[in-house]
């Protein structure tokens, strides 16, 4: 009977300390881990396997096949504005689990597409709300969860996006070859669905108050004696930060990751089989790349927790430029290897380091609603960038052009990103309560 007696969040609090035996902010960093494994269709270098097959059944084009990513890109891109702000207010835990039922529904027809359209429209869903809603989604969640260990907790997030990354492409050549590219998408949906809806609505919730804990797991005495220090939980509004350069900074310099990244994601594979290698030998390459990244993540979380995320991301990026000029010397295994372990780590770190960014500069309260805002500028370069990459491939019979022009936006986004000086906070803790 006392147990009835307590209160809602007493209660999911117990459960919670009960099921997981630790701080149940890292079930949670598991969780978002897995909605990213979920997402494997959707990653570049996976789609650039079906390459082959669909050209050969249908006759379509690398460019073509690509504009699926970058329209699926705009969608996300279009989305986030609105979904930042209700995750802000209702949390992940919904979003994530009903977006990853609707990409294993997209996913299962789409091997039933005979069309260039309706493959556009299947994979546009899928892509959009990988973009607009899981992404988006992953970041506010552990935003709101970790604040001294927000570099770790994203180490372990990020994970899950690896792994995709590195399994994704061995997968989905496995299953073609075996079922053939309407079968492998089949399989893909069930993934979807075991990793994406299950974990996520069984442990994602929106904060660790809503579960009468605090950040960190850290107790009521830690947190007390914290008041007394400068605080590390600013309180920024939307409108604040559009009124700091650093936002704007960040916003054109982050941009510019992702507007090389997706294209050189997507282009590995078959760039790799255009320097003379073998497809199979081209997937253990951007395996090794992947699973290289799975380390330079860790790498990058604890830059993150010894440094302020504006220097090592800056030089992260620079670093991943020296990489992409590399991709475009390749000429054998040894050296597409070698490729692989650097820039696969220096990537690793770039993305850790990247995804800590908002809350870092503008704390936890409204991270949603403000990244957000920097999402449709990001995604739309991110959105041409795939494209682009092809049309140049189709034009020219090489991606070295415009891999070039990457290396140099790569370059000016780390210096943007040095120059983003963090704003000062004049509010601290959590927003007042609307009666």
């Amino acid at each position: 009977m006392a147990l009835l007696s307590r209160s809602p969040a007493v209660l999911r609090r117990n459960v919670g300390e009960r099921v997981s035996g630790a701080y149940h902010g890292w079930w949670v960093a598991i969780a978002v881990s897995f909605a990213g494994l979920a997402n494997l269709a959707f990653v570049n270098p996976v789609l650039s396997i079906f390459f082959k097959p669909l050209h050969d059944e249908f006759g379509w084009s690398r460019g073509q096949i690509a504009g699926a990513l970058s329209t699926g890109t705009l969608l996300g891109a279009f989305m986030s504005p609105f979904v930042g702000r209700v995750l802000d207010k209702h949390g992940a835990r919904g979003a994530m689990a009903f977006s990853a039922l609707v990409m294993s529904v997209c996913l299962v027809i789409m091997a039933f597409a005979s069309q260039l359209w309706q493959f556009y429209v299947l994979y546009s869903i899928g892509r959009g709300l990988v973009i607009g809603v899981v992404g988006l989604a992953s970041t506010v969640t552990i935003a709101n969860w970790f604040i001294r260990s927000r570099g770790r907790a994203t180490a372990i997030v990020l994970l899950g996006g690896r792994l995709a990354m590195a399994l994704g492409p061995v997968f989905a050549l496995m299953m073609i070859s075996t079922f053939g590219w309407r079968g492998a998408y089949v399989g893909l949906g069930f993934i979807a669905l075991a990793f994406g809806f299950l974990p996520a609505w069984w442990l994602i919730r929106r904060r660790p108050e809503d579960m009468g804990l605090r950040p960190d797991g850290d107790s009521e005495a830690t947190v007390a004696a914290a008041k007394a220090l400068p605080s590390n939980d600013p309180l920024w509004s939307t409108k604040e930060a559009l009124h700091t350069p650093a936002f704007w900074l960040l916003m054109f310099g982050t941009a510019q990751i992702f507007a090389v990244s997706g294209a050189v994601n997507l282009s590995i594979i078959p760039h790799l089989q255009d320097r003379g290698l073998s497809e199979g030998s081209a997937v253990s390459v951007v395996t090794v790349w992947a699973f290289c990244g799975i380390g330079g993540g860790m790498l990058g979380s604890e830059l993150a927790q010894r440094f302020f995320v504006r220097y090592p991301l800056a030089l992260t990026m620079v670093a991943s430029g020296l990489g992409l000029a590399w991709l475009i010397l390749i000429d054998g295994q040894a050296s597409a290897y070698g490729w692989a372990v650097f820039h696969g780590t220096t990537f690793g770190a770039q993305m850790s380091l990247n995804q800590v960014v908002p809350s870092e500069y503008f704390g936890r309260w409204s991270v949603g609603s403000i990244s957000g805002l920097t999402q449709p500028v990001q995604w739309i370069l991110g959105a041409a960038g795939p494209v682009i990459a092809s049309v140049s491939f189709d034009m020219a019979g090489s991606y070295g052009p415009i891999f070039s022009i990457y290396i140099c936006l790569l370059i000016l986004g780390g210096v943007l990103i040095g120059l983003a000086k963090k704003p000062v906070a004049t509010r601290f803790g959590a927003p007042p309560a609307r009666g």
